[in-house]
């Protein structure tokens, strides 16, 4: 059966206005709601809002139905499930940029998501879907994000799961959740707009260097 891709502007839309609704509240309730092909986007209801996020844990597993608690913090807090990894705060502002990249340019959605996989984990950096398209979003990402300043992340928030807090569907076993990225918008999108623009040219020029013999 073929699965409709929806429209990115509606994505856009539920996540601006559902952002600042949790956005300083602190854990949040999370329900898994499911998704369409296992990347982005993917749907919660947060503490009684309907969301959509960005999975950045690909070496973790959630089912349907699943419940749990998690910390909202700044994306760069220093608090996210990777923080103990070397670089993970390049990493974290990359997936950012990333973010943002589906959200306000049209990027793929599939290739977006492997791309934010592929700076947390060794096995999503192998994995076929880490294709040339995913991989030209992560190296520009990764050249980008130092760039930028730290006031453009303020609107990227980490729902990082607490341990021990998750609630499984019956007959489903269930291990530590996922960690996601929201949205909460604060700059001006214009700012967004420059970002996003010269990510794709990054990425354009990359791929041309990389070709060359």
């Amino acid at each position: 059966m073929r699965i409709r891709r929806i429209p990115v502007f509606l994505i856009v839309l539920v996540t601006l206005l559902a952002g600042s609704a949790w956005a300083d509240s602190n854990p949040v309730n999370m329900h898994y709601l499911g998704n369409d092909d296992g990347t982005y986007p993917w749907f919660f209801d947060v503490n009684g809002v309907r969301v959509t996020l960005m999975c950045d844990a690909h070496d973790y597993h959630i089912v349907r139905g699943e419940t749990w608690q998690a910390n909202v913090t700044n994306i760069l807090s220093g608090q996210g499930l990777f923080k103990n990894l070397k670089n993970s705060m390049l990493y974290y502002e990359a997936a950012a940029v990333i973010y943002s990249d589906v959200l306000f340019q049209g990027a793929n959605q599939k290739d977006a998501n492997w791309a934010i996989w592929a700076l947390f984990s060794s096995s999503a950096k192998h994995n076929p879907n880490f294709n040339e398209d995913a991989q030209d979003l992560y190296y520009a990402a990764l050249a980008l994000a130092p760039k930028l300043p730290k006031s453009y992340f303020a609107p990227y928030m980490l729902y990082t799961p607490i341990p021990g807090t998750q609630r499984c569907p019956p007959g489903k076993a269930c291990g530590l959740p996922q960690e996601f990225i929201g949205y909460n918008p604060v700059p001006e999108p214009g700012t967004l707009t420059l970002v996003g623009t010269g990510l794709l040219a990054l990425a354009a020029a990359l791929r041309w260097k990389l070709a060359r013999p």
